[in-house]
């Protein structure tokens, strides 16, 4: 099977993540739901410093770095041409294919915690909002 033809299948069919099978979002620039994820990298990145700006709801612009040295299928998250971080390289499988294969991916943030877990601070509602 090939690799868009796989993917179309696996919006088919229930997410490995838990999550129930994907669904039709209502609302400008939502899409088809995916998944929910947790912010990788937030020490690391502007989302610290930007944080007092983040508010739930806020679309993320999600992008392919094909020259990672850590993760060849990195998916880097900004806000405003700021770096906030990364989808966890543990479950960027499905939006790094997506996004490779012409898909528009985007996030959108669901919850912020004050909390000293950099892993809980952020978690992304991943949606599909088109495909080529």
């Amino acid at each position: 099977m090939n690799l868009r033809r796989r993917h179309l299948q696996a919006l088919r069919t229930p997410m490995l993540s838990g999550h129930a099978r994907p669904r039709r979002v209502g609302g400008a620039g939502r899409g088809t739901y995916l998944q929910r994820l947790p912010l990788a990298g937030f020490e690391h990145h502007a989302a610290a410093r930007l944080w007092a700006y983040l508010r739930t709801g806020q679309a993320l612009l999600l992008s392919r770095e094909l020259t990672n040295p850590v993760d060849p299928r990195a998916v880097r998250i900004s806000w405003l041409g700021e770096q906030l971080g990364y989808l966890p390289r543990s479950e960027n499988l499905l939006a790094s294919d997506l996004l490779d294969h012409g898909g528009e991916v985007i996030a959108r943030i669901h919850t912020l915690r004050e909390t000293d877990d950099p892993w809980a601070r952020i978690d992304l509602d991943l949606y599909l909002t088109a495909h080529r």
